[in-house]
């Protein structure tokens, strides 16, 4: 009689594990071909969040068209990876992968910034998102620190 059971048991354990992995089979696949259209990837950046202003300056020269191009040629350090990067009129969103503190480790974080292109005074202002984080704050001026030096 016990042996019937755990006969019964092994056989429901197996019949569970296989369910189990048809269920996943291919799953993973699935999101990794998922493609996200450029609105898709600004709500997920909560662009209404970047409202802390972590750097500005005077920028002669500056086309926000050329923002992509421009941090893909000229940021050489690898502090952090720049994934995504959205225009829209004067403002450029970017999404970013880093370390906290900033020094080209795992890059676990994420963050965005906008880049705000202000054509009469040629200002470039670097906004991101508000944290009571003291180190995740250094990390974001630091990011933003670097951007504008890519940018002058």
């Amino acid at each position: 009689m016990i042996d019937t059971l755990f006969t019964f048991t092994e056989v429901l354990i197996k019949v569970g594990k296989a369910a189990d992995e048809m269920y996943y089979e291919g799953k993973d696949e699935e999101f990794e071909a998922m493609v996200l259209s450029p609105e898709q990837i600004l709500d997920s950046m909560n662009i209404d969040d970047l409202n802390i202003c972590y750097e500005t300056s005077t920028v002669a020269n500056f086309d926000i068209k050329n923002v992509e191009q421009t941090l893909r040629k000229q940021y050489q350090k690898n502090d952090f990876a720049i994934k995504d990067v959205i225009i829209r009129e004067n403002c450029a969103y970017i999404k970013i992968m880093h370390d906290i503190p900033l020094n080209r480790g795992s890059r676990c974080y994420g963050a965005a910034f906008s880049v705000n292109y202000i054509e009469p005074n040629n200002g470039v202002s670097i906004y991101g998102y508000y944290t009571k984080n003291s180190d995740e704050r250094q990390a974001f001026k630091e990011i933003a620190n670097e951007l504008i030096k890519v940018f002058s």
